[in-house]
This record gives structure tokens, C-alpha cells and sequence, in this order.
């Protein structure tokens, strides 16, 4: 039972760090839509207002900042891997809280995109903990 949880933990922490990338070049590479709203203000004080919306990157749309964001995202998946294989389950479980928090926090933009692979790392972390308590028992 110890060895299936282990190596299942492992498994869906990369799976969660797979999605997590996919994640990352799915956002870089769908083209954003932004909607623009402007407006003249003409002699006779009348105002005329245009509306448009357009296509822009995600590099066009955010700069450098936001694929710094995307960076650290794969980056903290990719890092919770290697502590997996590492079996270093309190790191796992502090990076699992923190990609947690961080999908929570950036929800309404990015944040969405990879919730799934944090409820991921979650299971697996959970499933790492719980070898510990069955190796406590016994």
C-alpha cells in the first residue's frame, strides 16, 4: 500500500506539473481580446466615442511581467515535481499550499488555468502524508 501511494503521489504531481505547462503555453498563445473605448471631445462640446475591440499576444497585452508570471508558474509545478522524486513531502506540501494561494489569488486572470493542477498537487500531497502516517502505525 506504501509503495502505490508513493508512486501514485509521484504520478499526479506530474501530471499537475504537465498541466501546469500546458497551462502556461496555452495563455502565451491564445491571443487576448481587448475591448477600447475612446472619446473626442470636439469645439462645439460635443463628445464623439468609439468602440472597438482587437486581438493583441498575451505578450502584447501583459509585457515582459506577465510571461515572468507564466515562467513562474510552470517553474513552481516543475520545482514540486523534483521534490516529489525527492521525497521531500513538507516542501511538497508548502509548495502545494502556495500554487494554491496563487491560483486563489490571480483567479480572475491566470489563476483559472491552473487550479486544476493545484487541487493536483494537493491529492498528491495528501497521499504522500498519508504514507507517513501509515509507516507511523505500523
Amino acid at each position: 500500500m506504501h509503495k502505490l501511494l508513493v508512486r501514485g503521489g509521484k504520478l499526479i504531481v506530474a501530471i499537475a506539473a504537465t498541466w501546469a505547462v500546458g497551462a502556461s503555453l496555452y495563455i502565451f498563445s491564445v491571443p487576448v481580446s481587448v475591448h477600447v473605448v475612446t472619446d473626442v471631445m470636439l469645439r462645439d462640446s460635443s463628445t464623439i466615442m468609439e468602440a472597438f475591440t482587437r486581438e493583441q499576444s498575451w505578450y502584447e497585452a501583459r509585457g515582459l511581467w506577465g510571461i515572468l508570471w507564466l515562467i513562474f508558474f510552470s517553474g513552481l509545478y516543475l520545482l514540486a515535481v523534483r521534490v516529489a522524486w525527492r521525497g521531500d513531502h513538507i516542501a511538497l506540501a508548502i509548495i502545494s499550499v502556495t500554487v494554491v494561494a496563487l491560483s486563489i489569488v490571480t483567479g480572475f486572470s491566470i489563476g483559472g488555468a491552473y487550479l486544476p493542477a493545484a487541487l493536483g498537487l494537493i491529492i498528491a500531497t495528501l497521499m504522500f502524508l498519508s504514507t507517513k502516517l501509515l509507516r507511523a502505525q505500523c
